[in-house]
């Protein structure tokens, strides 16, 4: 039995964080080493969610995917001391599903870009593949394994 395609909308966040929760956060993952660029988006399954998620896209360093589970552990820790204990953001590492980030890119919603040149190769190299196109929908689409 294989999971209905669905769509999978990226849009700025209609319910964002106070000024200060922003600040906080922003200042907390720029002060991250393993975070080369982050996205702060809504993020909407079709027929999944009544109610889009906010949602924080993170692209590690390449020397950061070596030990992956502390690198999100990290930054999750940094999420949850900076934001107010009644708001919850999802953490997603966008190295794992890279055929997502132009279509997060195309949200604009960068939060924060330590690296540059990591998030023009990481750019780069998806347009090349193709990859953005599909809207998440699809036999492969990523949520359909969680």
């Amino acid at each position: 039995m294989t999971a209905p395609d669905r769509s999978i909308r990226f849009s700025p966040p209609g319910r964002p964080l106070d000024d200060r929760s922003n600040g906080t956060l922003r200042s907390a993952l720029t002060a991250c080493p393993d975070v080369a660029f982050a996205h702060l988006v809504d993020v909407q399954v079709e027929g999944v969610q009544e109610q889009p998620q906010l949602s924080l896209f993170v692209w590690l360093e390449p020397d950061s995917l070596r030990s992956l589970r502390s690198s999100l552990n990290l930054v999750s820790e940094t999420v949850a001391g900076a934001i107010p204990e009644d708001r919850c953001v999802d953490v997603l590492i966008l190295n794992s599903a890279p055929e997502l980030l132009a279509d997060v890119e195309k949200a604009g919603c960068l939060f924060v870009e330590r690296d540059p040149e990591q998030r023009k190769l990481a750019s780069e190299a998806a347009l090349q593949s193709g990859d953005g196109d599909r809207q998440g929908t699809g036999p492969t689409a990523w949520w359909q394994f969680w």
